[in-house]
């Protein structure tokens, strides 16, 4: 259990090449298995290799936020095999709305609008929109999101966020623990709309 006020910043990181599946190494045995490459993944001689992935990371105390729960999920590698950070990762429209999350902010569902197509029509939509509306319901904000696609439904890790008066509160439940970190407000506000500043441009 961590009580105490912690820094946080955002840093960008990516998640390593890693083994998926060794027992193909090579696009004959590939073949005469009928196996077909993982998603992300390359093959290589050493078998099914998954790809660097780039995304932000949270360093928490100037460490990243995964290597931490990597302890109370007690993972024998990585939680990055499976997740990655929900930031960073390229769509400058989702990750508005994820950091409107994270400060606990409301959503419209015209930025909802924005991250799809503009040719599709309102019906095509609305079933994105009613999807999106019951994420921005939850009270746990995905902060660690699946690697292939970042979908919602593919599930991943995610925060409780309280605010008292001059701080702000993460919860995150682990296999065997229960990670909390509290930040100072200023601190907090400052590092996610710093953000959304740079995104904006």
């Amino acid at each position: 259990m961590n009580n105490d006020m912690g820094t946080l910043t955002l840093q960008k990181y990516q998640r390593l090449d890693s083994l998926a599946d060794k027992s193909i190494n090579s696009l004959g045995k590939a073949v005469k298995s009928k196996k077909k490459p993982l998603g992300n993944t390359t093959l290589t001689n050493k078998g099914f290799v998954r790809s660097q992935k780039p995304f932000l990371e949270y360093f928490i105390n100037d460490k990243p936020l995964s290597e931490q729960l990597d302890k109370i999920y007690n993972t024998k590698t990585t939680i990055l095999e499976n997740w990655v950070g929900a930031l960073g990762s390229g769509n400058p429209k989702t990750d508005r709305i994820k950091v409107k999350q994270l400060l606990q902010r409301k959503v419209s569902d015209k930025e909802i609008r924005d991250v799809y197509p503009s040719s599709w029509t309102e019906d095509e939509f609305q079933w994105y929109l009613d999807k999106y509306r019951e994420e921005l319901e939850n009270p746990e904000v995905l902060i660690y999101c699946c690697a292939e696609c970042g979908d919602y439904d593919c599930g991943g890790i995610a925060v409780t966020i309280d605010q008292t008066e001059n701080s702000v509160v993460w919860n995150i439940i682990g296999a065997s623990d229960i990670l909390k970190f509290e930040f100072d407000k200023n601190l907090y506000f400052g590092v996610f709309n710093n953000y959304l500043n740079q995104i904006a441009k």
